[in-house]
């Protein structure tokens, strides 16, 4: 799945939050994410977890309780 494909998915699901985070490591300003959840079932979010990783992020799966996920901007 392309990054374009799972950009559209994630404003299909609503995940605006994930998209702008997406974002903000493709820039360079973040490179730490912790999220609580992704939405789309297990093998969408494979993907989404492949491209994360792609851009280089450390991603930090959190539990849905712990609120929302938490950046770290680099430097």
């Amino acid at each position: 799945m392309s990054r374009d494909e799972i950009l559209t998915r994630l404003y299909s699901l609503g995940a605006i939050s994930l998209v702008r985070d997406i974002q903000e490591i493709e820039a360079g300003r973040v490179r730490r994410i912790a999220l609580p959840h992704i939405p789309g079932g297990p093998e969408f979010s494979r993907e989404v977890m492949n491209l994360l990783r792609c851009l280089g992020a450390e991603v930090d799966l959190v539990g849905e309780r712990t609120g929302a996920g938490r950046l770290r901007r680099v430097g």
